[in-house]
């Protein structure tokens, strides 16, 4: 015959669970409200930190000047207009400015070069961005950077800077103007500062 142990006094082992418990309840609720006081601190922390980036980061307000402007027409004749875009910034600076030229790659348009051109128009730039002939919206036909059509596209760009009261000048007709592109452009870059003395940097 098989004896059971005497059973313990009802509610006993659960008071005693409940008297250990009740120092890890207390505790866990603690670290809760710790952990939540500590997130909201950070996401304070974080909102603050992004508040002041952006303010030290945001520049002034950059206008685009969108133009057509009539070129040298194609060998039959066909007259031909550039998609060209300027880029100014009141920047408080009322005396005129140095330009930049900004080229496209082989397939792309002037849109491309928004960012870059918003930048540096930010820093007191004068910027000029043009969609070669024979891509996006410029008419004629893409001659791959010749001499006699996008070199002299380039050259008549930069008669149009001279001709504009905001763009610092060197000498009558002459614009402080650099030219920058990669690629397609790149290349119609250092043939337009071959061909024409009043590029300044390329």
């Amino acid at each position: 015959m098989m004896v059971s142990p005497p059973e313990p006094p009802p509610g006993r082992n659960s008071h005693a669970r409940r008297l250990v418990g009740l120092p890890v309840i207390a505790w866990l609720r603690a670290s809760r409200a710790r952990l939540v006081v500590t997130v909201l601190v950070a996401v304070a922390l974080v909102a603050g930190g992004v508040s002041l980036l952006a303010a030290r980061s945001a520049g002034p307000a950059v206008a685009e000047e969108a133009l057509r402007v009539p070129v040298g027409p194609e060998p039959d004749g066909t007259p031909v207009d550039l998609d060209v875009g300027v880029y100014t910034a009141d920047t408080g600076v009322t005396s005129p400015k140095p330009a930049v030229m900004l080229a496209h790659g082989f397939g792309g348009q002037r849109q491309d070069l928004v960012p870059q051109a918003q930048r540096l128009a930010a820093q007191g730039y004068v910027v000029l961005t043009w969609t070669a002939r024979g891509f996006g919206q410029s008419g004629g036909r893409i001659h791959l950077n010749a001499p006699a059509y996008e070199v002299a596209d380039a050259e008549a760009l930069v008669d149009l800077l001279a001709a504009r009261d905001d763009v610092l000048l060197d000498a009558e007709g002459d614009p402080r103007v650099g030219v920058a592109g990669g690629s397609y452009g790149g290349a119609i870059a250092l043939l337009a500062a071959g061909y024409d003395a009043r590029i300044d940097a390329i």
